[in-house]
């Protein structure tokens, strides 16, 4: 498996549209399946199917200077920091990565063993999501698309503007048009372990997660994918 260490912040756009051309590469074999790891800095990040003004506090995250940017897999709204890690797995649609529930249920099973081993936090996962003393610090969502693209979050430290200041699922009143975000209680695993968990720890953890996935090689990402995700996300 190919292993991107892609930490550089830069604009969430591009970096949601490395997601789909690494995709498109994965699909067509011209590259083996991958795993991303990678970060955004603030940043509100809404589903396919989802409205943004259902989703997201426009004057809160225009004052807040928080861009709000859409995402081609399905899915809930999601908040974007630097207290987070993202990770995205690519792989071949043979099983169990055909089936949701199947390819859902061994990645988070995986990530949550993982947290356990390295971090000592008893967790449990269910739907695609990681939790911690009942709080979600791992969610995900998939696309499929003649490969399957998984990508997931690790909530590592807390963040200065909360969830409730940006996303309306996690206020009263919430009643959107289009596909409905599902809020959980949400927590980082340094308050919740009541202890600093660092960005290498978030990345140690993910890492060995999906090591059960293949043999890891460190790459970086081709020249060839860099121009269409230029292309996608000036298209966006």
């Amino acid at each position: 498996m190919r292993i991107l260490l892609d930490l550089a912040y830069r604009d969430p756009r591009l970096n949601l549209a490395l997601d789909e051309a690494i995709l498109r590469e994965v699909a067509q074999n011209v590259i083996e399946p991958t795993l991303r790891v990678w970060r955004n800095g603030r940043c509100v990040v809404v589903g396919r199917g989802q409205r943004v003004e259902d989703e997201a506090d426009l004057e809160a995250c225009h004052r807040l200077g928080i861009p709000v940017v859409g995402r081609v897999s399905g899915g809930g709204t999601v908040y974007h920091h630097p207290g987070n890690l993202n990770f995205s797995l690519f792989l071949q649609l043979v099983p169990p990565w055909t089936s949701v529930r199947e390819s859902q249920n061994t990645i988070s099973r995986l990530l949550a063993q993982a947290i356990q081993e390295i971090l000592g936090a008893k967790t449990d996962e269910r739907d695609g999501a990681v939790f911690v003393c009942g709080s979600k610090v791992s969610g995900s969502a998939q696309l499929r698309r003649r490969a399957l693209l998984h990508h997931g979050t690790l909530l590592f430290s807390p963040d200065m503007v909360e969830m409730e200041d940006v996303l309306l699922a996690h206020r009263a009143g919430y009643c959107p048009q289009g596909v409905p975000s599902r809020p959980s209680a949400v927590g980082d695993l340094s308050s919740l372990l009541g202890r600093e968990v660092t960005i290498e720890d978030a990345i140690r953890t993910v890492l060995d997660a999906f090591r059960p996935l293949g043999s890891a090689g460190r790459d970086t990402i081709s020249l060839r994918e860099w121009a269409l995700a230029d292309a996608l996300s000036r298209a966006a």
